[in-house]
């Protein structure tokens, strides 16, 4: 998750969950594209993901470097506003992977039918922190009658907060829920100090700090096992277009392989100030996801993390249990990407 989202339309979790994947056009107003040739036709690939300051920032920086070209893919990368639309896009065939978005949607889309299939992990590490502006508020323990800036019941800003509370032996019912929308309008809402506690990343300590309000702790500090994004093809195009997406892995690997290099971080800085953040922010951003390989290089998908965050689907009612493995990942598609990395 990030903050900085283009201007589309956007639909709660549960609401896209009841519905088919068939009411997502790719041609929606508002959707950002990019595109990186390198491939034949047959090499063709659309990567739908979210409009995150953080995915627009990859998106540069995969143009800059040139790894889908690199690896003679052909790939069309569109943004949308919501994770929603992401998984609508991929189920519905027109998008054929994501990359960069949320895993805490796909498990219960999995579970209501959607046949997707979950190829390896790509933001494992949480880059995501809670901000309050209420002096009162020093760590997560200070939640209790305090009002939180969430979303919807089952998304992934509700479904944290949640998590968190819970790991202090709290309950929703011991905090105020304040539904205010996106993980943007959260971060604003604390920054207004409008609610005690909002969730941002941990970027954005920098602006936060100009207005007073502070970084009280970060996701991954409070929950480990929280994994934020992976890399997500539909069934169809797991079969029909295999060595493409194996070549877009491969080319995703190794951009996160850079990511863990100390000369990453000027191109990653200035990527970060193109997708609409400020230098301040870019600065903490690369200095957190260098030193926790938050982007995983090698694609990795701990099924422990993946089991935490479908418990808390459980938990909060979006997914009646915890699903096997076998029955949404396919793994096959790694080794060969990180083949082509030897290569």
């Amino acid at each position: 998750m990030n903050h900085w989202q283009a201007r589309t339309g956007s639909v709660s979790r549960r609401g896209f969950l009841g519905t088919t994947a068939g009411v997502f056009a790719a041609g929606a107003t508002g959707l950002l594209t990019a595109g990186c040739s390198g491939g034949g036709d047959g090499d063709s690939v659309k990567i739908i993901n979210t409009s995150a300051t953080g995915a627009i920032a990859i998106n540069h920086l995969m143009d800059e470097l040139g790894y889908f070209t690199a690896f003679g893919v052909n790939a069309k990368v569109t943004n949308v506003s919501s994770g929603n639309q992401v998984l609508a896009g991929v189920a519905s065939g027109s998008a054929d992977i994501t990359v960069l978005s949320g895993l805490i949607g796909v498990f219960p889309a999995i579970d209501k039918g959607m046949r997707l299939k979950v190829l390896g992990g790509t933001q494992v590490v949480s880059t995501s922190a809670l901000f309050s502006g209420n002096p009162q508020v020093k760590s997560v323990r200070d939640l209790r009658g305090k009002t939180l800036g969430v979303g919807a019941v089952g998304a992934e800003l509700y479904d944290v907060f949640e998590a968190l509370l819970a790991k202090y032996g709290m309950s929703t019912k011991d905090a105020t829920f304040r539904n205010v929308g996106s993980s943007a309008d959260s971060l604003k809402a604390a920054l207004a100090k409008q609610i005690d506690c909002g969730y941002g990343q941990v970027g954005n300590k920098a602006l936060a700090e100009t207005k007073g309000v502070r970084m009280i702790t970060t996701v991954n500090d409070e929950l480990p096992l929280w994994i934020n994004q992976g890399a997500v093809a539909s069934a169809k195009a797991v079969s029909g277009k295999r060595k493409a997406l194996v070549k877009v892995l491969a080319s995703y690997a190794k951009l996160f392989q850079y990511l863990t290099t100390a000369e990453s971080k000027s191109k990653y800085v200035a990527a970060y100030v193109a997708a609409g953040g400020s230098q301040d922010e870019g600065d903490l951003e690369w200095q957190f996801i260098n030193k926790t390989t938050a982007y995983s290089p090698t694609l990795d998908l701990p099924t422990e993390k993946l089991n935490f965050i479908q418990q808390q689907n459980v938990r909060s009612g979006t997914q009646k249990k915890v699903l096997d493995p076998k029955s949404y990942t396919d793994l096959s598609l790694r080794p060969d990407a990180l083949a082509l990395l030897k290569q």
